[in-house]
């Protein structure tokens, strides 16, 4: 009884503590050897994140995260950090884009033609950046 009262409160301190994720994942910068909290609070927040829209427009901030990040390497001549950053970038931007299908997927089924045209419109989107990509 004990254990689910504890998860209980975890859990809803975690979900409930998902607006102090801009404050708590600045603090870490990726030359830093406390980086992986960071990326292990994204992990935690996606993972709380039960919406696939949601989820893929928080895997596409992240990534935009991850861009100005390895902007930031790159300038501080650093591009071993700035290619490990690259490979997650393209790893959040491939996992939003397979999500987006998911949810076109599921308003075809449904019927949901605006619904439909605004998530390939995201698609669209993300198809662009990964485009681009980064110049390392």
């Amino acid at each position: 009884m004990k254990r689910a009262i504890i998860l209980i409160v975890l859990l809803g301190f975690i979900i409930g503590a998902s607006h102090v994720s801009a404050s708590f994942s600045d603090n870490f910068k990726p030359d830093s050897k406390l980086y992986f909290l960071k990326i292990w609070w994204e992990k935690i927040v996606l993972f709380f994140t039960f919406d696939a829209t949601k989820r893929a427009e928080k895997y596409q901030t992240y990534a935009e995260e991850k861009a100005k990040e390895i902007e930031e390497m790159v300038a501080g001549g650093k591009p071993a950090i700035a290619e490990k950053l690259k490979s997650i970038y393209e790893t959040y931007l491939n996992k939003a884009k397979d999500l987006l299908d998911k949810a076109i997927q599921k308003a075809i089924d449904k019927g949901k033609e605006s619904l439909k045209q605004q998530l390939e419109k995201m698609v669209d989107d993300l198809m662009n950046k990964i485009k681009e990509g980064i110049k390392i």
